[in-house]
């Protein structure tokens, strides 16, 4: 049974949640089944109806996203008055919010307390390619849908086919798995010289860290917005996650084909320990970008209580 059948199925039994958090890195595909999920709640077939949620013009219907780094306070605010109001059309409002993970510290406790005490018949739906960096509160709130994770090696594939340069395709497909985002940021900035000064700063934090904490200088001189610290710290973790599969011996997964040789010897010398506190310190390392913490910091906090 499919993710979209499973919803239908909760829907025809009567069984809605007041919450779910859709959780995968196929951002497309969730955003494909909330919407015909809120067209399911919303329409019961009703085909003028489903053109109007698919047009994101239904007025019970909101959906959340935003091109920016942060969804901003003022969405959230714009959201929770419209889910407010009583239903104009039908019995229920549904609401989504894209990428869930970029809502600000104050935007996810505004969400948390419109979960905990939600209007009748109201529907959250929040998507999430970065769930670990989304409130255990809300967590716990939700009801958690997982959606099968997309085959990096075709996304890689169709990148390459796209005129990607094959290593900035496996860079770009540790940040999304959205074919236009990554096209995008291919012709907007210059990740090939991005990824030789990441690939050069996770090698000085395994091998030099005074050196390390003097190279963020130069990383940042390439990551010099939010968007391309976000996805050189995805990056990073891909690094380690090549490291670990080295160690667990999948070495038919890596994402940095081209240095299969240097990462199983990294991979020799990290205890398990070690690469477990490096993907901690990553994680924080994204929830400190998303709360707009200065860049320099994040990444300095990154060699101090990393890898040792």
């Amino acid at each position: 049974m499919d993710e979209q059948q499973q919803l239908a199925n909760a829907y025809h039994s009567s069984k809605l949640s007041h919450a779910y958090l859709f959780e995968g890195d196929d951002a497309q595909t969730m955003k494909r089944v909330a919407i015909n999920f809120s067209k399911l709640i919303l329409c019961d077939n009703d085909e003028q109806c489903e053109l109007k949620v698919g047009t994101f013009n239904h007025p019970d219907f909101m959906y959340v996203s935003t091109e920016e780094n942060t969804i901003k306070k003022e969405q959230i605010e714009k959201l929770v008055h419209h889910m407010n109001q009583l239903s104009i059309e039908g019995q229920y409002k549904v609401y989504i919010i894209e990428d869930f993970e970029k809502l600000t510290v104050q935007g996810e406790n505004s969400i948390l307390k419109f979960l905990e005490e939600p209007p009748k018949n109201t529907i959250a739906i929040l998507l999430s390619t970065k769930p670990e960096q989304i409130l255990d509160t809300i967590h716990s709130r939700c009801q958690h849908v997982y959606f099968k994770p997309i085959d990096r090696q075709q996304f890689i594939e169709k990148l390459v086919e796209a005129s990607l340069t094959r290593p900035v395709a496996e860079m770009i497909s540790t940040y999304t798995t959205q074919l236009e985002t990554a096209i995008s940021l291919n012709e907007e900035f210059d990740l090939t010289a991005l990824r030789k000064s990441m690939i050069r700063w996770c090698e000085l934090i395994l091998t030099n860290k005074s050196m390390a904490l003097i190279g963020i200088i130069e990383l940042l001189k390439q990551a010099k917005n939010r968007k391309l610290q976000l996805l050189t710290l995805a990056a990073v973790n891909g690094f380690f996650e090549d490291i670990m599969h080295a160690k667990v011996d999948i070495d038919n997964h890596f994402i940095y084909s081209d240095l299969s040789e240097e990462i199983k010897n990294y991979a020799e010398r990290l205890t398990y320990n070690q690469l477990i506190l490096m993907y901690d310190q990553i994680t924080e390392a994204h929830k400190k970008l998303n709360q707009n913490v200065n860049p320099t910091l994040v990444f300095e906090q990154i060699v101090i209580k990393g890898v040792i």
